[in-house]
């Protein structure tokens, strides 16, 4: 991880982060996406270690907040972790990738 920089979310493709990205941007925050994929050469690695949406340190909590809303399940099968954003299915009690139980 990077020094300053903090995970806002992790997804599982570049063009969902990309994504993310572009609306955190254009909000005005800066934000980056780090993923190990060997310089594109192994994109399946994306699959299985994510593309992390990374936004300075002091920025974290309030982007959380802005983009919260904007993070509204999918649909009612799911429900959103608050301490990732991920969406998660509803019979899970705990977060896939940050390990929170759920509210």
């Amino acid at each position: 991880m990077r020094d300053g920089w903090n995970v806002l979310r992790t997804f599982v493709t570049e063009t969902d982060a990309q994504a993310a990205l572009a609306q955190i941007s254009a909000r005005g925050f800066e934000a980056m996406i780090e993923s190990d994929n060997c310089g594109g050469m192994r994109p399946h690695f994306d699959y299985s270690m994510g593309v992390k949406l990374l936004v300075r340190e002091q920025d974290l909590e309030q982007v959380r907040e802005l983009t919260r809303a904007a993070d509204a399940p999918v649909d009612e099968g799911t429900w959103l972790c608050a301490g990732c954003g991920e969406h998660v299915e509803n019979q899970f009690g705990t977060c896939w990738q940050c390990g929170r139980d759920r509210d």
